[in-house]
């Protein structure tokens, strides 16, 4: 009896699962068709979005590589030799303003001294003295109209060559700083850039974060469907092996009741009739399986009408293929992501190695700079020594020079203090003050000329006085000498 009830076991597991493996045959194709369904319907979706990335990756890499060209070595050497550039094209304009400045003040000076000049030659001229002095101050002050012409073509010559360097200074000037405000105005462009990139880029790592933590969800539920799903297989199948114990013993106390209940047939009868109940009991089963399934999803889905089962089934399973492959796209697009965080990480260092490269170049141009500094600090002090003792020298010489002008009594010094000048002689007065010396040296020179002329005159006409002037000459030498 155990012999024959342990192949009938085998052939239903066989049956069993022969029907399970078509059954899983149709899902197959009908996922297959569904799969072939939804790529057709989401295939264009899909393309403009790897489409947008491919665009999104791409303008990424150009703000990459003009951030990389800007931060070049190359542009930052020039852009500090730019500034160097200007900074001393700055000092040189400040220096060559001043020295302008000083010109102007001396040439604004000249002028006001050439008209006092003028005015000077003028009322002398009105006096109407005598004609060897007129002669020798209209001299004097034509050679001092001529110096001081000469002098103002050459400060007005320097001027002129100290306006057009200005002047083109002004142009190198004016082109530098449109430079700066272009260069400014891209850098600014290219920083907004870079800000909006890494905003997208935030913004899709926010996604992706979202997206994979919908991914874990959804794996978790998947895997609690499918404990669930493996717990109701193990019920389902304890019961049926209950029932077809059940059956198979009702069909064996069936088949022993009749065996005592009729007559003994021939054993080919007996083997036909077994062979036949054998096959009823074999569909009793099946369709008793079939049955047992079929109320097994009933109560799962809890629906009675066959036709929804299906379209609920149809319904469910295009979900979890659609699911499926949103999950297949979403774990695509967060291994496209990190390979992307990843080499965004390594321009990153590369970025932060060339700035530690730039910081420690400006601080060697730093000291370099400071020792610089330290070196035309003590040049500068030198230089202000030196220029202290000239002008004490300087000082020493003008008043020397205004002493002697004083002793001598100068005519143009009452003329400075009717003009409401001070007395102080400085620079701009003390070529005034040493045309006077050198004026009145002259007229003592002339006094003197004449004066010896008028006594070598008097003295040839008294080259034959007579005996009594000589005999008064004789005892007026007489007289002295006894004293």
């Amino acid at each position: 009896m155990a012999a024959i009830i342990a192949p009938t076991d085998d052939m239903e597991m066989e049956k069993i699962a022969e029907d399970e493996l078509s059954k899983l045959q149709r899902q197959f194709r009908v996922m297959e068709i569904d799969r072939a369904n939804v790529l057709s319907s989401v295939q264009p979706t899909l393309r403009m979005q790897k489409n947008i990335i491919n665009t999104l990756n791409g303008e990424l890499e150009k703000i990459m590589m003009e951030l990389k060209f800007t931060k070049s070595t190359s542009n930052v050497l020039e852009g500090a030799k730019s500034r160097e550039k200007l900074i001393s094209l700055l000092k040189d304009h400040e220096k060559f303003a001043a020295e302008v400045k000083d010109h102007r003040e001396t040439i604004r000076e000249l002028d006001f001294l050439l008209k006092q000049v003028q005015k000077e030659i003028k009322a002398l001229r009105s006096k109407g003295t005598g004609f060897e002095i007129a002669y020798a101050n209209a001299l004097n002050s034509q050679t001092l109209i001529s110096q001081l012409e000469n002098r103002l073509d050459t400060a007005m010559k320097k001027f002129n060559t100290v306006n057009s360097e200005n002047y083109s200074m002004r142009l190198e000037i004016d082109r530098l700083l449109r430079d700066r405000q272009f260069f400014n105005t891209l850098w600014k462009n290219q920083l907004k850039r870079l800000m909006d990139g890494k905003a997208m880029i935030i913004e899709l790592l926010e996604q992706a974060i979202s997206t994979y933590d919908q991914r874990e969800e959804w794996c978790s539920k998947l895997d609690a469907l499918k404990e669930k799903a493996a717990i109701d297989y193990r019920k389902h199948c304890l019961e049926v092996r209950e029932l077809q114990r059940q059956l198979d013993h009702s069909l064996k106390l069936e088949e022993f009741l009749r065996t005592k209940g009729t007559v003994r047939l021939t054993a080919a009868d007996a083997k036909a009739e077994a062979k036949k109940l054998e096959q009823q009991e074999e569909e009793m089963r099946v369709y008793n399986n079939y049955v047992n399934i079929l109320d097994a999803i009933r109560e799962f889905a809890g629906e009675e009408d066959v036709d929804k089962l299906i379209q609920e089934f149809t319904r469910r399973e295009e979900e979890n293929y659609a699911l499926f492959n949103y999950i297949n796209e979403v774990c695509t697009e967060l291994k496209n992501l990190s390979d992307n965080v990843k080499m965004l990480k390594v321009n990153i260092e590369e970025e932060n190695a060339k700035h530690q490269a730039k910081l420690y170049k400006q601080q060697d141009s730093i000291e370099s700079l400071r020792s610089t500094l330290e070196e035309k600090r003590l040049a500068t002090a030198s230089a202000r020594a030196t220029c202290e003792r000239s002008s004490q020298v300087l000082a020493m010489l003008l008043q020397q020079i205004h002493a002697l002008a004083v002793s001598s009594d100068c005519d143009s010094l009452p003329l400075l203090k009717l003009l409401g000048k001070p007395s102080e002689i400085n620079v701009t007065n003390a070529r005034l003050y040493i045309k006077s010396v050198e004026k009145k040296i002259l007229e003592i020179v002339d006094v003197i000329k004449l004066d010896e002329a008028i006594q070598r005159q008097l003295e040839s006409k008294e080259r034959t006085p007579p005996s009594s002037r000589r005999r008064r000459a004789r005892a007026r030498e007489a007289a002295p000498s006894h004293a």
